[in-house]
């Protein structure tokens, strides 16, 4: 079930909105997995889609134009979002995104992945201060069913 099931209704908000939302709510969820048992391939997912709905965010609210024609069906697109990141200068070698990648993939084939849990996190958390998401304060947050963590 993903993190943001049943805590946001996203047609009643904009889409800038239900992604920064959502990027919060995953990284929430994310952190409090990775500190359980046996949780880091589905929590470095989450985290992962926490960093492209950021991603996703940032572009909305910050390169509207650079977007373009179908601009909601370019977001979809990773490599697109990586590009248009890069060439605007916020996706940078501070965030190692072949690491991050190669990371996630491991972890989705049941691969040992902790001993890389640390630099993910804080891959991440550094990358999504940068963006402008990182930190905020969890009581904002709808709250979450700790039963399903």
């Amino acid at each position: 079930m993903s993190p943001h099931f049943g805590l946001m209704d996203e047609s009643k908000m904009s889409r800038e909105e239900a992604l920064l939302l959502r990027t919060r709510l995953h990284w929430r969820c994310g952190v409090r997995k990775m500190k359980g048992i046996n949780m880091s391939s589905e929590a470095l997912a989450i985290l992962y889609d926490a960093l492209l709905s950021g991603m996703r965010w940032y572009i909305l609210r910050h390169l509207p134009r650079e977007l373009g024609e179908n601009g909601d069906e370019k977001l979809e697109n990773e490599r697109f979002v990586f590009s248009l990141l890069r060439r605007a200068g916020i996706l940078d070698q501070s965030l190692d995104l072949p690491f991050i990648e190669k990371i996630v993939d491991k972890a989705l084939m049941e691969e040992d992945v902790s001993f890389d849990h640390h630099r993910f996190l804080l891959q991440l958390d550094s990358f999504l201060t940068r963006l402008g998401i990182l930190p905020f304060d969890e009581a904002e947050l709808p709250p979450e069913d700790l039963a399903s963590l």
